[in-house]
């Protein structure tokens, strides 16, 4: 039989020029500066450890299996290399028999996190964490046994089908023979009812090759209905030998539901329609970096599911497995996306890693019922909009489908992807990333736009796939407005956002950008650096931010009252404004003892206007007949300074931009055709600097560019997009002809 154990404890660490440390699996050597704003390392790494094994041991197959380890890793076994990945977001598996001797043996493994535009994702706004972050395993098998390596997580493979009343399971089975064994073998398939533990449907075959097929049929079988009822049944599939004996046993969780669209009627499980009200997740912590344990999933779940939550977007790359299956278990809808992200590289070797990419996606989380689609990029056209960009999400769509016909395919875009822009043409589902009323517009300007992309893509389902506001719990406002970070205005958005999607019944639904706060290593903005604060809730997961709770409002079943601005305490003035976010029937409320005002609710936010309140503390109470809620407020003459955010630094001025130049000898420089054998502003940061020459001229006339905290000088993005993105700085035209004329006297 199968026997898996952990080795995640005492293995060696070193980093660098540092001391070698002790460490424990899961692990992540960016915990810290991946979100303290710090200069976050990106390199190469390595763990080590002994691994004793005994003669017995070797009379089988012995497998490691690492969880993931970020972003690329390379194993070696009694110093042989046995294993390469570039795809940091996968579980792998390497057969190491061959390579061990009984006693101790020497397990290495290299880690890097180091920039290498071939790998993705190779720009994104979130920390490239580094590490071995999830359980590394020792697998032994017998000589016969279900196939451990490139065939999912158990060498099969469900498909469930709803037929009428029905279920159909059919199955594809990997078997793999070792050390000679030649003989026939068995496998036989049980599906047990969860709840009454009966058996309901069996199966089994013969077979003398490495694949094989089974069905059952289960006779009105329960659905797996989404929050509403996520029934599952377990398929048990044992393998035997020619003797009969039990050599392996798999345990596969499964659901049989449907997903359909109606442009009438939206996203429909099971045939009836089901608006996602989703989030999107990444997976880090706060203080762990992206080196999480099941305390940490357990505690995310908890959060997303007490807010109503039906669904997630598993953000922007493969999630751990338990997490899939902790989402089978609860409920969730989950689309779950490859790290294709921001920009493509455009070389063959990042396209085959996207490829990678997606290929080990489907092959391990294929088998979980929570998965509805594959993501296959997300914000592409940001900086690489053209026909490689077009192209590659075409050949990434459709060998999904070829992978998985069962599930839709799905894509996300930005703002500036046009409604019939050729690349929606390749995915089932369109979802657009829109930020009105934070990096651009009026909050207002979401719903025709949301009107807009569905007129032009009638048939598709329209998915709004982020949307939010940076938010910090220390800014607030009486006033509230873009770029105030405040939790006022993050009220303010969601509200609209919420509703836009809820008024249209094309559109399949949402996901809130983002659930938790999460490390970004270059920003350093709304009084935090290191981390991106559109969260609902903080990263450390100890605050939940007043929006969170108006989500809750509009989604959750479970009846509550919250005082929103609970940490809005010191308030100018004798009149303030008393904000309540409840899904009950009726509110009162009472300021220092005294009932001031009654009214039934309408919607998710029942504003208390001018309500007087005395010098000094006051205390606010809103009630119903079961429930209340308490906060304190104090009278203050002044605004407190603590509650505002210091405003972004302005734009450097025309005169610091030709520090160290001559205006006079730049103004005079005329534009002449460009040589295409020489570098432009079309071409990629990442390509400049690696020329030394080249990275010289552009940091002599951007040099407040280079210095900005989100510059990276490996970024694929081109200049002329760059330039796009830093509009503020105000460059003077002639500078930016000089540079690129210099630039292109030098050869690529």
């Amino acid at each position: 039989m199968r026997n898996v154990y952990k080795i995640n404890d005492n293995w060696t660490f070193k980093r660098g020029e540092k001391a070698s440390e002790t460490v424990s699996i899961p692990h992540c050597y960016n915990a810290v500066d991946g979100q303290d704003g710090s200069k976050m390392f990106r390199g190469v790494t390595t763990y080590e450890r002994d691994l004793e094994v005994t003669s017995d041991d070797l009379k089988r197959t012995v497998i490691l299996e690492v969880g993931a380890a970020s972003l690329s890793s390379r194993v070696f076994v009694n110093d042989k290399l046995c294993h390469e990945l570039r795809c940091g977001f996968s579980m792998f598996r390497a057969d190491i028999t061959k390579l061990l001797a009984i006693g101790s043996n020497t397990i290495r493994i290299e880690v890097s996190n180091a920039v290498d535009n071939t790998i993705y994702p190779a720009m994104a706004d979130f920390s490239f964490y580094g590490g071995i972050y999830r359980d590394v395993n020792i697998i032994i098998d017998d000589d016969l046994h279900f196939e451990e390596i490139g065939k999912g997580l158990d060498g099969i493979y469900v498909n469930p089908k709803v037929c009428g009343d029905d279920g159909e399971l059919k199955v594809d089975v990997f078997v793999k023979r070792e050390n000679g064994y030649a003989g026939n073998a068995t496998c036989m398939l049980k599906v047990i009812d969860r709840e009454s533990g009966k058996e309901v449907a069996c199966a089994s075959v013969e077979t003398q090759g490495s694949h094989t097929n089974l069905t059952a049929a289960i006779s009105e079988v329960s659905l797996w209905d989404g929050v509403n009822g996520p029934f599952l049944y377990d398929a048990v599939f044992e393998l035997y030998d020619e003797s009969g004996n039990l050599c392996d046993r798999r345990t596969i969780p499964v659901g049989f539901r449907t997903i359909e669209y109606s442009s009438e009627k939206g996203l429909l499980l099971n045939g009836k329609p089901y608006k996602l009200h989703g989030v999107a997740k990444h997976q880090d912590f706060g203080g762990l970096g992206n080196a999480i344990t099941e305390k940490e999933l357990q505690t995310d779940l908890a959060l997303i599911l007490e807010m109503g939550a039906n669904s997630v977007r598993c953000s922007h790359y493969q999630h751990c497995d338990r997490w899939y299956e902790l989402c089978d278990e609860a409920g969730l809808l989950v689309w779950a996306e490859i790290p294709v992200i921001s920009s493509v590289p455009q070389k063959p070797e990042a396209d085959e890693n996207a490829m990678k990419h997606l290929e080990l996606l489907i092959d391990q989380v294929r088998n979980h019922t929570c998965v509805y689609c594959y993501g296959v990029q997300n914000e592409v056209c940001m900086v690489s909009k053209n026909p490689y960009t077009f192209d590659l999400v075409d050949r990434l769509s459709k060998k999904a489908r070829e992978l998985d016909e069962s599930r839709l395919i799905a894509q996300a875009n930005e703002y500036g992807t046009e409604d019939d822009s050729p690349i929606l043409n390749s995915t089932d589902i369109l979802g657009y990333n829109l930020y009105y009323g934070w990096y651009y517009g009026q909050i207002e300007d979401l719903q025709p736009r949301l009107d807009s992309i569905h007129s032009a893509n009638p048939d598709k389902p329209l998915i709004l796939t982020e949307y939010g506001v940076d938010t910090n719990v220390r800014f607030h406002s009486t006033e509230p407005k873009a770029n105030d970070y405040s939790e006022e205005y993050q009220l303010l958005f969601s509200e609209n956002a919420i509703n836009a999607v809820e008024e249209r019944d094309f559109m399949a639904g949402g996901y809130v950008w983002n659930m938790f706060d999460f490390g970004s290593a270059g920003r350093a903005e709304g009084g935090e650096k290191g981390k991106n604060q559109k969260g609902l809730v903080t990263i450390d997961r100890k605050i939940k931010k007043d929006a969170y709770y108006l989500y809750k409002a509009h989604w959750s079943k479970e009846k509550f009252i919250y005082i929103a601005g609970r940490r809005y305490v010191n308030r100018p003035g004798d009149m303030t404004d008393i904000t309540v976010i409840s899904n009950v029937k009726e509110l009162s409320l009472k300021v220092n003892g005294t009932d001031i005002d009654k009214r039934p609710v309408e919607g998710a936010m029942t504003v208390f206007k001018d309500v007087a309140i005395k010098p000094g503390e006051n205390e606010i109470v809103v009630y119903c007949e079961e429930l209340s809620d308490q906060v304190t407020v104090n009278s203050v003459k002044e605004p407190d300074p603590s509650y505002i955010c210091e405003k972004k630094t302005d734009s450097d001025n025309a005169i610091n931009w030709f520090e160290g130049l001559d205006p006079e000898t730049m103004e005079k420089v005329d534009k002449t055709e460009l040589d295409p054998s020489c570098f432009t502003f079309e071409d990629q940061i990442c390509d400049i600097f690696e020329n030394s020459d080249a990275k010289a001229v552009f940091i002599k006339y951007l040099k407040p560019i280079t210095e900005g905290p989100r510059f990276d000088p490996s970024s694929p993005i081109t200049v002329n997009a760059l330039l796009g993105f830093v509009k503020a700085l105000n460059i003077p035209e002639p500078l930016l002809v000089s540079c690129e004329q210099e630039l292109n006297k030098i050869k690529k």
